[in-house]
């Protein structure tokens, strides 16, 4: 274990007990202003939005109930100026872990609860989003300027979502076309690294009262950073030498639209396209660069929705597909290769995948307190490539859904039941949560009290089974990944609180995990076992002076439950046990400006214990004035501590300071 792992370690918890102590004494400070407030509020003041809201209800392939998960929002509109990737605005969320491959415009993928990337869902305006074979969907390909809100929703949610959302899901709302007038806005931003991107979108009317949104983002950065490593890390007390990042570069385009339109009275149309093209470099990990690697990807989503509303009842329907391409040059069985070399690994390795899916929902009221939704859709997805050949399978899916409201409001319980048929894989998920608000009617009425419990599975990918790319090998043998998770939390919501905490408890069978492959390669198995429990707390406060602070926090303990005498009951690797985000903001009419820490302690690094990521802490820091009309200029300053020795989970190097500067203008 390097010998700079101990003192990062004491700078953790050194940081964190001075920042736990500094929210308790400004806690302590506010609480009389907090009455004074809640006095007003009474007295009919108006409220103001809380600085983020941690639970609402969200739509996510219908009409979900708000008691079906623990639920955080992040409203991507507070991030303006900051010019800020999908995956990092999901890390101001408790409970979430993202994965990253390096510096701007490499990979990066989203796990919640200590789950695998491939166990969380990702859906675009209820449509789910994968990547090659099935995979995890890379979130350096959704462009966050078309995001306005995020929707992080945590627990085992095969009984509201379908298969795959055994760690919970993710949703990107995107913008809308909701404004009265006419809207355009646009944006450039320049940093370090050759970093440049450049964002337009406007909102326009056409014809029968139809309105469209449209939206274009372009990314360009060259990735060359320089970073220190250690060329023994395992000599305690090794040196660092400097280097520098080659064959990172990284190029997209990409593209949103999305329609409405009234019909009639009742009945509403929305159509969504989304594409993405790009080109990058792949660099690899310390130790095994890939100087030649290079990946194109092109990919598109388009879906439309006919909701129609006949009394208390709704109906919707969808249908949606998806396609994308990948190639991957000069890479070979775990090290670099020239292109068009002889070897046949090094060869051109190019996949396409295709997905669709028609779907069918119908919500109505049994009772005023009382409302079922039922739902049936059916699809399939296809697979061609390289090395793995052609293959599909159909996907069929039905649900039942019920809100029931009892004791006046006071208790909510919300069942639901969902079975699945993955080609020839069968799952059955039932779910229950109940959300109670003891308290209704007097003074600490914005009480509430959730629980809830569930069971889901995972179909293997088309990747997992069929697709080689040099380093991993397929595993056509694998079996489904099923999970039971149990979760309770409690929240207090008013003005100017937002705050809620929970624990959680899951058990994973059928892990599938990849494993050393001789000689050089590794393939997953269906080996693991695992439980994984953990606590989250998240606050939101609104301050004096148009100031917002918010504070999230996660706590994570993945044991491997595999029988094993090596890896029996030792931690699962890369999954951090305590996550710490806490962000200070102002959004004024003519400054803004942020400050944010994220502190990330020690994880292993492997299945044997013998190899650990150390404590990160990383500080950001920006402002921004209004120079005149809708004209906003913005200077951003991240990694302020320029610590240019971390990494990420698979010993990817990550960029030491950096700087942005933005300009933006909305009309």
């Amino acid at each position: 274990m390097p010998l700079v792992e101990a003192p990062q370690g004491r700078l953790v918890c050194s940081r964190a007990k001075s920042a736990a102590s500094f929210f308790t004494v400004l806690l302590s400070a506010l609480l009389s202003w907090t009455r004074s407030v809640r006095a007003e509020q009474d007295a009919g003041v108006p409220e103001e939005p809380v600085a983020g809201p941690l639970t609402e209800v969200i739509n996510v392939r219908g009409s979900r109930p708000s008691g079906a998960a623990q639920t955080s929002v992040v409203d991507a509109e507070r991030f303006a100026g900051e010019a800020p990737t999908v995956a990092e605005l999901l890390a101001t969320s408790p409970g979430v872990s993202v994965q990253r491959s390096g510096g701007p415009g490499q990979a990066a993928f989203v796990s919640l609860r200590g789950a695998s990337p491939d166990q969380t869902l990702v859906l675009l305006d209820g449509i789910p989003l994968q990547g090659p074979g099935g995979d995890a969907i890379d979130l350096s390909t959704l462009p966050s300027s078309f995001v306005s809100k995020v929707v992080v929703s945590r627990g085992v949610l095969g009984a509201q979502l379908g298969a795959g959302a055994l760690g919970g899901a993710v949703e990107l709302v995107p913008k809308t076309t909701g404004a009265s007038e006419p809207e355009f806005g646009a944006e450039l931003a320049a940093g370090s690294f050759g970093s440049v991107r450049v964002t337009a979108d406007a909102v326009v009317s056409l014809a029968s009262a139809a309105r469209s949104m449209v939206a274009v983002q372009l990314d360009r950065t060259n990735g060359r950073f320089q970073y220190e490593r250690q060329f023994t890390p395992e000599i305690p007390g090794a040196p660092y030498y400097p280097a520098v990042r080659e064959n990172a570069d990284a190029m997209r385009a990409s593209l949103l639209v999305r329609t409405e339109v009234p019909l009639r009275e009742g009945l509403e149309l929305d159509a969504l396209f989304q594409g993405t093209a790009a080109s990058r470099g792949l660099p690899g990990p310390v130790g095994m660069f890939t100087p030649r690697a290079r990946e194109s990807d092109q990919g598109g989503i388009f879906g439309a929705r006919l909701r129609a509303t006949v009394g208390e009842t709704v109906i919707q329907a969808r249908g949606w597909g998806r396609a994308s391409l990948v190639q991957l040059r000069a890479l070979g069985l775990g090290f670099d290769c020239p292109e068009g070399g002889s070897s046949p690994a090094c060869a051109v390795q190019q996949s396409h995948t295709l997905g669709t899916r028609g779907e069918l929902e119908v919500t109505f009221p049994v009772s005023l307190s009382h409302s079922i939704a039922t739902s049936l859709s059916a699809g399939g997805e296809w697979l061609a490539g390289s090395y793995a050949g052609i293959h599909r399978r159909e996907i069929v899916s039905l649900g039942i859904s019920d809100d029931a409201s009892l004791l006046r409001g006071a208790l909510s319980v919300y069942p639901a039941l969902r079975l699945d048929f993955v080609g020839t894989m069968t799952g059955f998920s039932p779910g229950l949560s109940a959300s109670a608000r003891p308290f209704l009617g007097t003074a600490v009425e914005p009480f509430e009290v959730r629980a809830g419990a569930g069971v889901s599975f995972r179909p293997p990918t088309f990747s997992e089974l069929y697709l080689d790319t040099g380093p991993t090998q397929p595993n056509p043998d694998l079996r489904p990944e099923r999970a039971l998770s149990v979760d309770a939390g409690l929240r207090w919501k008013t003005h100017p609180f937002t705050a809620s905490a929970g624990v959680f408890w899951s058990r994973y069978r059928d892990l599938i995990l990849y494993e050393l492959y001789p000689p050089a390669r590794v393939k997953p198995y269906n080996i693991g076992a695992a439980r994984i429990r953990g606590a989250e707390v998240q606050l939101s406060v609104r301050l004096p002076l148009e100031v917002g602070l918010e504070v999230a926090y996660s706590f994570v303990e993945a044991v491997n439950e595999r029988p094993s005498a090596t890896q029996g009951g030792r931690k699962l690797s890369y999954r951090s046990p305590h996550r710490l985000f806490a962000r200070l903001d102002r959004r004024g009419d003519r400054l803004e400006g942020f400050v944010q820490v994220q502190l990330s302690s020690a994880m292993p690094r492997n299945a044997y214990g013998t190899a650990e990521l150390p404590a990160q802490v990383r500080i950001d820091a920006g402002a921004g004035v209004r120079v005149a009309g809708p004209l906003w200029a913005d200077l951003e300053v991240r990694n302020v501590l320029d610590d240019r020795t971390q990494q990420d989970l698979f010993q990817y190097p990550l960029p030491g300071a950096s700087f942005q500067a933005t300009a933006r203008a909305r009309f």
